[in-house]
């Protein structure tokens, strides 16, 4: 059974910050940091405590989640010893592997780094493929901030207008992705195979020896095979993961924030014309048979036997809007409260518009739930988990 759901590539061990302003403010007020410091986008590279800062913060002023790579690895390791914070097992594979097992659901994860904290929270539910030779420990820093969190600078205040996350990263086993000798025949017999986690990797070379290696053994996969996009460390990493995917699988997934990066351009999520227009030019950009953009008041599905997508995604919608509401404290009880409320109005005028559907696009809204602390850190992974999940077969979606 676990084995009819691959989730890869690489997990991780996350320090999840709890919100603490005065700690933040504290950083803030040693950096010294400006107003016009905060125009640019959060930076790719993070050099420092202060450049880590500027993360943060300008992912607070443009109100987008962001990923970064924490160049000096004891300056985060620093930062993340200023706060109180939880120890949680990420990863896109890993929070989607846990989000199912939350519901009963069996999976099997890919990783390629191991440590004491991995196997004290992976639960029996999720069987596991490795490929690290000896254990590690290198955890991914993330700040998560309420709406309306409000810090003072040098000559004025930022003030976020939604909850989102900041995640900072430095990884080796990551950033090198070994495949386990084990994976071939693991995709061999699954039914949905997710790949994930290449945002992270270094060196051109030593991707695309990887994509070589993921196309032989994803050839002989019998089941459906997805892309989850990520916020890469590098932008060169990106078109090289690019040229590939198409080949290796049916959908190419990613959230708003990467939809309007690889556009070029802003969008606004509630226009029908300009949804249809991101949809149409993401297929066309990305190159796979199917696209599916998951949004916060939505997911979007265009291109190749998009009913069935959709309908995986309305699972993804149901996972991701459990956890906004509940976090990791939920299992089916709190799954089936949420599958009855209602949907957020914002995905329901569009799934009703006539101008989406004629141009072919489909539209799943999300559930309308509206907690007072909402959890930011792993939608789109619960998002992804409903989606395998509900593709697979998977008995109770």
């Amino acid at each position: 059974m676990p084995g009819r759901i691959i989730l890869g590539l690489g997990g991780t061990v996350d320090y999840e910050l709890h919100w603490q302003t005065g700690a933040l403010q504290a950083l803030v007020d040693e950096c010294r940091i400006r107003l016009a410091e905060l125009e640019d986008e959060p930076p790719a590279v993070a050099h420092g405590t202060r450049e880590m800062v500027l993360a943060i913060l300008r992912s607070m002023r443009h109100g987008r989640g962001w990923e970064c790579y924490a160049a000096d690895r004891p300056a985060l390791i620093d930062l993340a010893g200023r706060f109180e914070r939880s120890t949680t097992l990420g990863g896109t594979c890993v929070r989607a592997a846990l989000a199912l097992a939350r519901l009963g659901v069996p999976s099997t994860v890919h990783l390629v780094s191991m440590s004491p904290e991995v196997r004290r929270l992976l639960p029996p539910k999720v069987e596991r493929l490795c490929s690290a030779a000896q254990d590690s420990l290198d955890p991914h820093v993330i700040v998560q901030y309420p709406r309306g969190a409000q810090l003072r600078l040098v000559d004025g205040t930022v003030r976020s207008s939604r909850p989102n996350r900041v995640i900072l990263v430095n990884d080796e086993p990551n950033e090198h992705m070994l495949l386990a000798p084990g994976l071939a025949r693991a995709v061999g017999r699954a039914r949905a195979v997710l790949i994930s986690g290449l945002n992270t990797m270094k060196s051109q070379a030593e991707l695309r020896e990887r994509l070589t290696e993921l196309e032989r053994i994803l050839a002989g996969a019998p089941g459906d095979v997805i892309y989850e996009d990520a916020g890469f460390h590098d932008e060169a990493m990106r078109q090289v993961v690019l040229s590939a995917m198409p080949r290796m699988v049916w959908a190419h997934s990613l959230n708003e924030d990467e939809a309007q990066h690889y556009l070029g351009r802003s969008v606004n999520l509630e226009d029908p014309g300009q949804v249809v227009s991101m949809m149409r030019d993401l297929l066309a950009l990305l190159g796979s048979p199917a696209v599916m953009v998951h949004t916060s008041g939505y997911a979007a599905v265009v291109g190749r036997d998009a009913q069935r997508l959709h309908r995986a995604a309305e699972f993804g919608c149901l996972m991701a809007s459990t956890r906004y509401l509940h976090g990791d404290a939920h299992g089916r009880a709190e799954y089936e409260a949420v599958r009855r409320a209602g949907r957020d109005p914002r995905g329901l005028d569009l799934a009703r518009d006539p101008a989406i559907s004629r141009a072919g696009v489909l539209i799943a809204p999300s559930f309308a739930v509206r907690p007072d602390s909402p959890t930011t850190i792993g939608l789109g992974d619960a998002f992804i988990g409903g989606v395998m999940g509900s593709l697979a077969g998977a008995e109770g979606l």
